[in-house]
């Protein structure tokens, strides 16, 4: 199948054609990885949450209406099931240090993914600093520059004015500043 107008290929996923399905999801799924890494800050855990994502994605496509750019909609999508995991993984946590005070055992320290994956110190610093933005301010940053979405966009895809989300990343650039500030 050739590449499909977004509305065309949207129908024919909507009528189960595997060739459109897979179409869709080769097209969106490299954007869709790198919001969920971005987010999620684990590629395995992203690559899940990616499918899951498509998943989701495509029992909902009867409901979209096509009021919000496709991207939009699908980052959205995206978005939940990232909450979703990190939810998840909060509540595993806690469970592991009820269980590791029980048991009075503490496991060895698992190197940062950091320091595996980013060679430059620059970088390390400021995805420290952007992880440990309160989540409203750190999705604003995520959305803006890893991903370059607009604004308009973003506050779409959060369910909030594009005013407040001028006044999140404003406050994430000044929390940045001055932590960086601080490393440098």
């Amino acid at each position: 199948m050739s590449d499909l107008p977004l509305p065309q290929l949207l129908h024919s996923c909507r009528a189960g054609e595997p060739a459109a399905i897979e179409q869709l999801v080769s097209t969106y799924r490299p954007a869709v990885f790198r919001l969920a890494l971005s987010i999620l800050d684990d590629a395995a855990e992203a690559d899940e949450a990616a499918q899951d994502t498509f998943v989701a994605a495509l029992r909902a496509l009867g409901r979209y209406r096509g009021d919000a750019a496709f991207t939009t909609w699908l980052y959205a999508i995206a978005l939940n099931v990232c909450r979703g995991r990190l939810r998840q993984r909060r509540s595993r946590q806690r469970l592991l240090g009820l269980l590791q005070r029980w048991l009075r055992h503490q496991p060895p320290a698992a190197p940062a993914p950091e320091a595996r994956v980013m060679h430059d110190q620059a970088q390390a610093a400021l995805a420290a600093a952007v992880q440990a933005l309160p989540e409203p301010q750190r999705l604003v940053v995520v959305l803006r520059y890893y991903h370059d979405l607009r604004l308009t966009e973003i506050g779409q895809l959060l369910k909030v004015s594009e005013r407040t989300v001028h006044n999140r990343l404003y406050a994430a650039h000044k929390t940045l500043r001055e932590r960086l500030k601080d490393e440098g």
